[in-house]
């Protein structure tokens, strides 16, 4: 039985090992604050009728963080989880969609509702999320126009060649999006992304010059056959194909 002349330090002590019993009247100790439930609230073994009684208690749940916390948490039931990912920021939807302890349904959840506020997040909030976003919502982004928000998804550990390729392959992609991955030293090393920035007509012919004299001799071939590329980036690589066969 939890005591209720425990102070705050005691019950602290207490969360590692606190039975289910105790555990369940715990909300409504006189002692309790919110990060002793933060930090319970961590534990993998908690009882399924105390997650859904704190999902329900109004005291508890207009915090942010709790909410975060019991979406997250791997036994918390679906129906209540799904009750409580739309208030979620964008952030805890961001790491909720990561979380592969918790159930596909609460992640994929969380995700529709990431992209569904997508077109209504501020610039600097896109950016913050492409060094971080994963599955669908890296999808959407790399046809994100604003060069800010395009170099930003470069520095996304979980980006990969075709991605980028994707983004750069696309007519709509503006040229200062082009540019950002042309200065990327990750991904312009790439032959395949170098091909490719130079066939996207968008792509500055300053940059595409600077690629010719790395070409393979087979995709030199193949882009001076390719009427999108410029006529003076062409002229360059027939240039640099005469010398190489002389």
């Amino acid at each position: 039985m939890l005591q209720p002349d425990l102070t705050s330090n005691e019950i602290w002590e207490l969360l590692p090992t606190m039975m289910s019993e105790d555990i369940i009247a715990l909300p409504d100790h006189p002692a309790v604050k919110e990060h002793h439930l933060l930090k319970l609230l961590e534990r993998p073994d908690l009882p399924v009728e105390f997650l859904r009684s704190l999902s329900r208690d109004r005291r508890w749940v207009k915090s942010p963080r709790i909410r975060f916390k019991l979406v997250n948490n791997p036994v918390m039931p679906v129906a209540e989880a799904m009750n409580h990912i739309k208030f979620l920021f964008w952030r805890d939807l961001n790491f909720t969609v990561q979380n592969f302890r918790i159930p596909s349904e609460v992640r994929h959840g969380a995700e529709s509702l990431l992209i569904k506020r997508l077109q209504a997040m501020a610039t600097g909030e896109k950016v913050n999320l492409a060094r971080v976003a994963a599955g669908r919502v890296l999808k959407l982004l790399r046809t994100e126009k604003n060069p800010r928000v395009a170099t930003a998804l470069l520095e996304n550990p979980r980006l990969l060649e075709e991605d980028v390729l994707f983004a750069v392959n696309q007519k709509s992609t503006p040229a200062p999006v082009l540019e950002s991955v042309a200065r990327d030293a990750k991904w312009s090393s790439r032959r395949n992304v170098r091909v490719a920035l130079i066939r996207n007509p968008k792509t500055p012919i300053s940059v595409s010059l600077s690629f010719v004299s790395s070409l393979h001799a087979g995709d030199a071939a193949e882009l001076l056959k390719d009427s999108k590329v410029p006529l003076a980036v062409r002229r360059m690589i027939k240039t640099r194909l005469g010398g190489a066969s002389r």
